[in-house]
């Protein structure tokens, strides 16, 4: 009991001690991560009533006159109610301090350091399980929303996954539009690499080209639009830091969410929504440029 107890002191002390500075140039994502590292609890940052891109600065985020600016030492011994009053006072932007896996908002008379510490309910699945549940469920929510999606069972392809040292892809591709001259598909891949990602392309032996190219140009931050003779794909597009979901490091912020037995299923209907909201921006992009 002495180790465990000297480990949970260190973990209270490096939380009560982290500290880091915060200025307007910082980006959302930025800020969250550098948060979440220092001190294991999770920020919410919004704009208005809604949370704020993560590319954005704070500066170009913020409201109300009589910012004040400047640089804000964030520490672990400040309490929450505090800190986000000055974030407000000093960048005026409202963020909120939650529990680690970002399920619930912490009191604001704790301590930041504290709010890292605050448990968590998860249950015992394993690495695969959660796969296993993750590709079962976003399937069936991508179904529900109307997208023609075979469901496939991914049991062995999680299994093989599990087993390589160079995490096999493997994945789910559907098609999203048909392009105007009805010649060509564009199809939409959920892939699972070490995280994973999306990938837009023809569904044919010519994967892009400079019109679809152009018409995914500029769609959504998310989306890396590839040179119009790449011979894989048209664009790839990773999730959000908030739906992030690294398999090798078990790290990414997502998974406190799934290992949540609560909290789970509202985290990958979140997942799903963002996937539809994705989608439905580039057919927008094609019929708006007439693919």
């Amino acid at each position: 009991m002495g180790i465990i107890n000297n480990l949970i002191n260190s973990l209270k002390d490096n939380f009560t001690m982290a500290e880091f500075n915060i200025n307007g140039r910082m980006t959302v994502s930025s800020l969250r991560k550098q948060f979440k590292d220092a001190f294991g609890a999770t920020l919410r940052v919004y704009k208005g009533a809604k949370f704020a891109p993560e590319n954005a600065t704070l500066a170009s985020i913020r409201s109300g006159e009589n910012v004040k600016g400047g640089e804000l030492v964030c520490k672990g011994n400040l309490q929450v109610g505090n800190f986000e009053a000055r974030m407000k006072d000093q960048f005026g932007i409202t963020v909120k301090v939650a529990n680690p896996d970002n399920t619930k908002l912490v009191r604001s008379d704790m301590t930041i350091a504290a709010a890292g510490r605050e448990a968590v309910e998860t249950d015992d699945w394993s690495n695969e399980q959660l796969q296993c549940y993750f590709w079962d469920t976003l399937q069936d929510l991508l179904i529900a929303k109307g997208y023609a999606i075979e469901k496939k069972d991914f049991t062995a392809d999680v299994e093989d996954y599990s087993k390589s040292t160079r995490y096999k892809r493997y994945g789910v591709t559907f098609n999203i539009y048909k392009t105007k001259n009805r010649k060509n598909t564009v199809s939409f891949s959920i892939i699972m690499k070490e995280r994973y990602f999306f990938g837009v392309r023809y569904d044919g032996e010519k994967p892009t080209g400079p019109a679809l190219a152009a018409a995914l140009t500029g769609v959504d931050p998310l989306i890396d639009v590839c040179e119009s003779d790449n011979k894989v794909l048209a664009a790839y597009a990773y999730a959000s830091p908030r739906n992030e979901l690294n398999f090798k490091t078990m790290k990414s912020e997502g998974f406190g969410k799934l290992k949540n037995p609560t909290a789970r299923a509202a985290f990958m209907a979140g997942i799903a929504n963002e996937i539809d909201a994705l989608i439905k921006k580039m057919v927008k992009s094609f019929q708006s440029k007439s693919l």
